[in-house]
């Protein structure tokens, strides 16, 4: 059962959909609703689903007044992926973006991604997804990121298969994307025994149905804290990781081979290494900047 606080909601259903699950993200949360709020597209609504914050999270989402803003409360906790389920499902609109609650957009994302997937001759991409740069708890940017993919269309198993090969997930974190709701198949629950491969899960089952664009343009902040999920992930990445890559192989629509799931799970380990090392040195709320 969930308890619902509803603004007054324009009479037109908005175009996209920006579901945001949060959980403890009061230091966050702000910034992350000005971020939508403050983007030169206006044809959306806000979506929050709270996992049943101890903090003062819900109290901050209260003091918006937008009427796109609508704030869904669980009555019990559902942890990551069943409380991003939730979000999803929740959305109306034509596009859905999922942005995390402590995550940001930059002003020219919606508009950018929306005309992206509204070009006639790209009908048949189910996705589109951009930069982002990683900041840490302060703002301050740590790594600036492009796309690692060739920019333009891209089959939906070849990057998936992609990422399986590489050991990683080169399509980037849940804020990046843009995708057609009609593509997501709502009765599809994630892995909740792989909280931390949720945004994988979202890309493989959407990729099953079509392709995607890739934009190389930077429109999005993906915030790294010693308190964030990420922080939380560590050395258990790789394992993970690998469980995702035994979920997808059984599906042939993606066609994973044995050479593919072999250099996955090699490269698995200095991928994540390498998050820890990012987080333990950059990452730190005192970091003077990059």
């Amino acid at each position: 059962m969930i308890q619902t606080t509803e603004c007054d909601h324009a009479c037109s259903t908005p175009l996209v959909s920006v579901c945001v699950p949060s959980f403890n993200n009061e230091r966050f949360i702000a910034a992350t609703l000005e971020s939508v709020l403050n983007q030169t597209y206006s044809n959306f609504e806000i979506l929050i689903t709270d996992d049943c914050s101890t903090d003062r999270t819900v109290s901050v989402i209260r003091e918006f007044s937008d009427p796109r803003i609508r704030l869904v409360q669980n009555e019990v906790n559902l942890g990551i992926a069943e409380n991003w389920r939730t979000a999803l499902s929740a959305a109306t609109g034509k596009y859905v973006k999922l942005l995390c609650g402590d995550d940001l957009i930059y002003p020219d994302c919606l508009r950018r991604q929306v005309q992206i997937l509204e070009e006639k001759f790209n009908s048949g991409m189910v996705l589109t997804i951009c930069g982002r740069e990683i900041i840490n708890a302060r703002g301050e940017v740590i790594l600036r990121s492009r796309p690692r993919l060739r920019k333009g269309r891209m089959p939906g198993g070849k990057l998936i298969r992609n990422c399986v090969r590489w050991g990683t997930n080169f399509i980037g974190e849940p804020g990046v994307g843009l995708y057609r709701r009609e593509a997501a198949d709502p009765s599809v629950a994630f892995d909740l025994g792989n909280p931390y491969m949720v945004d994988m899960d979202l890309w493989a089952e959407l990729l099953k149905r079509g392709d995607a664009f890739v934009d190389e343009r930077v429109l999005v902040g993906f915030r790294i804290s010693t308190a964030s999920v990420s922080a939380r992930l560590g050395l258990k990445h790789a394992a993970y990781f690998r469980r995702f890559v035994q979920k997808i192989r059984a599906n042939p629509v993606y066609g994973v081979k044995w050479f593919d799931v072999f250099l996955g799970y090699c490269l698995s380990i200095p991928w994540g290494l390498l998050r820890n090392l990012l987080i333990a040195f950059r990452a730190r709320e005192g970091h003077s900047g990059a």
